[in-house]
């Protein structure tokens, strides 16, 4: 079997972690996988880095800009894929590390940056910057459609931190008579449970950020939808390019909506669905997720 040597903040976080433990399931599957901490990197352990086959980073960016001079001094030459759910903290105006990436990149022999966002992925590419897309997604165990709709209590629900602009878009429905549960954050095996306690989840992102002076949407986190289809759960969202990308036109569970005053009817439209067709769009969207497996991306990428 390959080796592979990863490079991670901490073992507790790897495995505790809602995607970074699923990454490394999958990486594990793969390969024989040696992790080296953030704190053994800046010790400079005896490690033979010719003996590992791909070296990986799923340090948080923070980790690996502080401890970019001690990675080259670990690795020399060594080409070193870099994965990254965060990347336009790397471009933002107002985050601490803007220009992270061509900072690393000049420090480090970056065989790719390994982005989670299509859109953000030709973004960096357009700057002069090795990177390839890969999805987030859902453990094959993980995908289960669950109890029948009928069985799930909560008719609209989301479940997470609910940062200004989720607030203000669940009362601007509220005001339109659609009264969402909103659930704080739990640990992840909860709140997969809670998934299957919900018949629709309504998720926003709609809240730019400031890139260069100029407003862009976010383009990012879409692995919500396809993780919460992965449950059998119904789920709108607000409409991005960045949709495409994580194949949502394969689930049919999941809905954008081009307007916020669409919500009503898009909601009305599945309950008022054949209980049968609303089961196996349920059905379907869960094995779909099942199939693809889209964690093996990152190995994909680091293989090509």
């Amino acid at each position: 079997m390959r080796r592979l040597l990863l490079l991670v903040d901490d073992r507790r976080y790897i495995r505790s972690n809602c995607y970074q433990h699923q990454l490394f399931t999958t990486l594990a599957r793969c390969y024989r996988v040696r992790m080296m901490s953030a704190r053994e990197v800046r010790f400079a352990p005896l490690v033979r880095v010719a003996a590992y086959d791909r070296v990986l980073s799923v340090l948080r960016l923070r980790t690996l800009v502080r401890l970019a001079g001690s990675v080259a001094r670990l690795l020399g030459d060594r080409p070193l894929y870099v994965y990254e759910q965060d990347v336009w903290q790397a471009f933002m105006d107002d985050s601490p590390y803007k220009g992270a990436y061509g900072q690393l990149a000049a420090q480090l022999n970056i065989a790719a940056f390994l982005v989670t966002s299509r859109w953000w992925h030709d973004f960096v590419v357009a700057r002069g910057l090795r990177a390839k897309f890969v999805r987030m997604g859902m453990l094959p165990e993980y995908c289960d459609a669950g109890p029948a709709w009928e069985d799930r209590p909560i008719r609209l629900g989301f479940q997470g931190t609910l940062h200004p602009h989720r607030r203000a878009f669940y009362a601007q429905l509220a005001q339109m008579g659609l009264e969402v549960e909103t659930l704080p954050p739990v640990p992840y095996e909860a709140y997969l449970e809670n998934l299957h306690r919900m018949r629709i989840y309504v998720h926003t992102e709609d809240a730019p950020w400031c890139v260069d002076g100029r407003m862009l949407r976010r383009n990012a986190l879409w692995i919500k939808e396809t993780e919460v289809a992965a449950r059998g759960t119904f789920v709108v969202r607000d409409a991005e390019e960045e949709g495409a990308a994580y194949g949502i036109a394969e689930l049919p569970t999941v809905v954008p909506f081009s307007s916020r005053e669409a919500v009503g009817d898009i909601v009305a439209w599945i309950e008022a669905m054949d209980p049968q067709e609303r089961r196996d769009r349920m059905v379907a969207s869960a094995e779909t997720m099942r199939r693809r497996d889209d964690w093996m991306t990152v190995v994909r990428a680091i293989e090509a």
